[in-house]
């Protein structure tokens, strides 16, 4: 078997272990969040002999922006107060990054992981270079010793986000296959957006998660050790390599989670500007 022909087989088998665990998270939230959308048709196989199957209690899976529905603030930017307020400054762009060693951890996990975070407007392509070049999340620590995985970590690229919201017309949000465009108030920096962005997103970082008790026992019902979960990066600074928590690594659906960045990124141009709490 090919390199190419193992990955087409890890792909296959991540959308099918990301589509049952996405059925059974279904069950344990709350009957006021949205519905949870399959992310793809389920794959007929045959149903293994009672002695034979396994069965996993479903886990509440962390969300970017935290559990439970975000309200949309839509209506908000319709207003003279916004009108008044907001002055079209810095952009920046929202992704979600994949690579095939992170789809790999994602199938070790049977949890939907992505590199979710930011860039300057222009820059994705780049960044996606950047991102392979230092072989991002590509390290855990295990018994006080780094563990490196590189298989798959150099080829990382921008994954599809599927919407299923409009920003309202005057929204700083726009909407592109592969990410979304914020453009700043005039008053933010992209530092001050980048922190109130990443501060929401590490509200479901993976290492956080198998931390918890409910992460722990996640691992536990499946046999798998947490560490494998807690990424690290190493970054090469001439002869001395520094290795540094790759925190934006995040559990997100991008068919069920990516209406969510445009509440979020909305919110916080609209908290900026002092119009919610």
């Amino acid at each position: 078997m090919t390199i190419h022909e193992f990955r087409q087989q890890l792909v296959a088998l991540t959308d099918a272990l990301q589509l049952v665990e996405s059925q059974l998270g279904a069950l344990s939230e709350p009957q006021s969040a949205a519905p949870v959308v399959a992310e793809y048709p389920p794959t007929p196989t045959p149903t293994p002999a009672p002695s034979v199957a396994r069965r996993y209690r479903p886990s509440t899976w962390p969300r970017v922006g935290g559990l439970g529905r975000l309200p949309p603030t839509s209506d908000l930017f319709g207003l003279a107060a916004f009108r008044d307020a907001y002055k079209p400054g810095l952009l920046r762009e929202i992704y979600a990054g994949a690579c095939f060693g992170l789809r790999r951890l994602s199938a070790t996990l049977q949890v939907p992981l992505q590199k979710v975070s930011t860039c300057s407007s222009g820059r994705l392509v780049e960044r996606m270079r950047e991102l392979g070049a230092d072989e991002y999340a590509s390290q855990y620590l295990k018994d006080g010793r780094q563990i490196v995985d590189r298989d798959g970590f150099h080829n990382w690229f921008p994954a599809h986000l599927h919407t299923s919201i409009r920003p309202a017309p005057n929204s700083p949000v726009r909407i592109a296959a592969r990410a979304l465009t914020v453009t700043l108030p005039e008053t933010m920096s992209a530092a001050d957006f980048d922190n109130a962005f990443d501060a929401e997103v590490r509200k479901a970082s993976i290492a956080s998660w198998v931390a918890t008790p409910e992460g722990q026992r996640h691992c536990a019902d499946r046999g798998i050790d947490p560490a494998v979960a807690q990424r690290s990066t190493p970054y090469r600074w001439g002869d001395a390599t520094r290795v540094f928590p790759a925190v934006e690594i995040a559990v997100f659906r991008t068919r069920n989670d990516a209406d969510r960045l445009i509440i979020l990124a909305e919110r916080i141009v609209l908290k900026h500007l002092g119009l919610i709490g």
